[in-house]
């Protein structure tokens, strides 16, 4: 047995190490049960998180609000190619507007020298209505008048190129008065129980004889030449032939409401077809359509409209 005896009065070192730990170098002893371990903590640390750099949060909403203004403007963009293939569409389907400036009327009449052999009622020319946009429509009509027909007859006036008649190789006959033979003017009125009546007066200026025979075509207009509302509509009234020697006149009435009922713009100048003309006359004029009343009767002898007052 080796090692020092053991003294009387000496402590004997204690078997767990003088710590109390065991002998065998373990600390546990000498740690507080519920205490971190020192070692744990160098070896892993408490994590720290990294705050966000400075402006990210703006840049992000910034890219943000860039992707929501594009994908509004592809929806924005795609939305008015739509609507305006679909305007396309519809305009291309449907028939033109209220500005269509209205075509001269057919001549009401072309004439020969009457033959007192054909007695009874004949069919006269077609007389043109307006429809929708102002141009006029032929309507036939089954009036008594003399021999005239829709038909020209042989020796008859015909068109010459400016739409003019030329004229006629039946003896005695007198042309239809041509749009640069006349001048127009928007004469005297009457008026009673709600209604208004001015008359439309087309003289002869020329050199020769010439007649009008039935309705003009008449539109109002405003100040910048624009059509207003639709052609004026006929006044169904048997008529005849007007011969007009060199300042002679013959005349119509146009027929209007009187402040009543819905009211148009007031006009600044009228347009006239003569009858059987396709130029057109253009005349200074103020005349009101109200309660869509807008009629014309056709020409007779005078200045004091049809019938003559």
């Amino acid at each position: 047995m080796t090692g020092f005896p053991e003294r009387p009065g000496e402590d004997r070192p204690d078997e767990h190490g003088p710590d109390g730990g065991h002998g065998d170098g373990d600390l546990s002893g000498r740690l507080d049960g519920g205490g971190p371990d020192p070692v744990e903590v160098l070896l892993r640390p408490d994590p720290e998180f990294l705050a966000a750099p400075p402006g990210s949060f703006d840049r992000i909403r910034r890219r943000a609000k860039r992707r929501r203004r594009a994908r509004a403007a592809v929806g924005g963009g795609a939305a008015v190619a739509v609507l305006a293939g679909a305007l396309y569409l519809v305009g291309s389907l449907t028939d033109g507007g209220g500005d269509e400036v209205v075509g001269p009327p057919a001549s009401s009449a072309t004439t020969t020298s009457p033959s007192p052999a054909v007695t009874g009622p004949t069919t006269r020319p077609a007389e043109p209505t307006p429809s929708r946009g102002g141009t006029p429509t032929q309507r036939p009509s089954a009036e008594p008048s003399d021999s005239r027909t829709a038909t020209a007859p042989a020796g008859a006036p015909s068109a010459g190129p400016s739409g003019a008649p030329t004229t006629p190789s039946a003896p005695g006959a007198t042309p239809m008065c041509a749009t640069s033979q006349l001048t127009a003017e928007l004469g005297g009125g009457d008026a009673g129980a709600g209604n208004l009546y001015r008359y439309l007066v087309l003289t002869n200026h020329g050199s020769a004889s010439c007649h009008v025979n039935g309705y003009p075509g008449l539109s109002l207009l405003d100040g910048s030449g624009k059509q207003i509302g639709v052609p004026a509509t006929r006044d169904e009234r048997a008529h005849q032939e007007v011969v007009l020697a060199p300042g002679g006149s013959a005349s119509d009435t146009v027929h209007t409401a009187n402040q009543q009922g819905g009211c148009q713009t007031p006009s600044v100048r009228l347009r006239i077809y003569p009858p059987g003309n396709t130029a057109s006359l253009t005349i200074p004029g103020e005349i009101t359509v109200c309660d869509r009343l807008f009629t014309v009767t056709p020409f007779t002898a005078g200045t004091t409209g049809n019938p003559p007052s």
